[in-house]
């Protein structure tokens, strides 16, 4: 298909010693008022939708600008037109940007007006400082001795069984060993797909008194979801399904809980604790365990959940080196 003939407009430009306006940029290389001579720094874009086009014009080159007179010439002159002078060693005029097809900014919020008093100085002074005293009240520390008034620890362990977990996931992911599986149909993702184009004319100035229109598009998509099977389905796992624990107590020598008999499988038959993966069968899982520490110091009880090294170190009764925030209380991590 045959490249589409670019329609070129004229430029428009002000005469700035008779000041008359809207002269063309590619007709009136000299005001038709005056006579003076075209100032090619001049030239503007007409308002969208008042472009004259520019008859019978044939595109050389941007017009270079003579340097004596600064008159625009064509590309194709040797001379200037106004002067004489001739085109060595001269430089092509500058050209102008379309802003009509720039979207104006925002006009940023005018601040307010600075208040002519300096109280607000000292406000901001004041907040200062109050910030920096709460922080080194609630950061400041102090040593003391607390007494242990009271030592307790506790033990858990989770007890799993093996049986039916109801799950789903996507078809293709399904394990192996899934069973009473359903299916239906769900959202997996989205892809994006082309949606036509938005376009928009821009203006070029094309350096001669004249400019030219061109469509500039870009490609507009859209988000499409993407449909897959989801399944639901029930496999054989090992979960949580009871705790047994121990404490919390006081005794001097922390002990896990027994196990008990755990459940081979649903037949009633057990292994002294160890499991097998039947139905119904129990094992031992996840064990927790927390020691806590009671102290008291100048009329004041706090409660620490310690290692069990730091537990074991501090008797009933004993005496205990401890950080004690200025706010906050106790810090716990002072204890070793």
């Amino acid at each position: 298909m045959a490249e589409e003939k670019e329609i070129y407009y004229e430029m428009l430009w002000d005469c700035s010693q008779c000041n008359t306006k809207g002269l063309l940029g590619d007709s009136h290389r000299h005001c038709p008022t005056c006579g003076a001579a075209q100032d090619p720094t001049k030239r503007y874009f007409p308002e969208p939708g008042q472009e004259v086009e520019a008859r019978n014009h044939q595109f050389v080159g941007a017009d270079w600008s003579c340097a004596y007179c600064s008159s625009p010439n064509s590309a194709a002159a040797a001379h200037c037109t106004n002067c004489g002078a001739g085109k060595d060693g001269t430089k092509p005029v500058a050209t102008v940007v379309d802003t009509a097809a720039t979207p104006a900014p925002v006009a940023a919020a005018t601040p307010p007006a600075k208040p002519r008093s300096g109280w607000w100085r000292w406000a901001l002074a004041v907040f200062a400082l109050a910030v920096v005293a709460l922080g080194i009240l609630f950061t400041s520390k102090h040593e003391t001795t607390a007494t242990v008034a009271g030592r307790t620890w506790q033990r858990e362990i989770q007890i799993e069984q093996f049986g039916p977990v109801s799950d789903s996931a996507w078809c293709d992911s399904v394990p192996g060993d899934a069973y009473s599986i359903s299916q239906s149909r769900e959202q997996r993702s989205t892809r994006r797909i082309e949606d036509g184009q938005t376009c928009h004319d821009t203006r070029v100035d094309k350096g001669d008194g004249t400019f030219v229109k061109r469509k500039e598009c870009t490609t507009r998509y859209r988000e499409e979801p993407i449909y897959d099977n989801r399944c639901r389905y029930q496999v054989n796992r090992w979960r949580g399904y009871r705790t047994v624990k121990a404490g919390p107590q006081t005794a001097a020598t922390p002990m896990w809980p027994a196990l008990g008999n755990l459940a081979a499988a649903n037949t009633g038959n057990n292994l002294g604790g160890l499991a097998s993966n039947a139905m119904g069968a129990e094992r031992a899982g996840q064990r927790s365990e927390s020691y806590v520490l009671q102290l008291q110091a100048g009329g004041k009880n706090w409660s620490c959940n310690v290692p069990q090294s730091v537990w074991n170190k501090y008797e009933q009764g004993s005496a205990a080196p401890v950080q004690v925030r200025t706010v906050g209380g106790v810090d716990c991590a002072s204890l070793k």
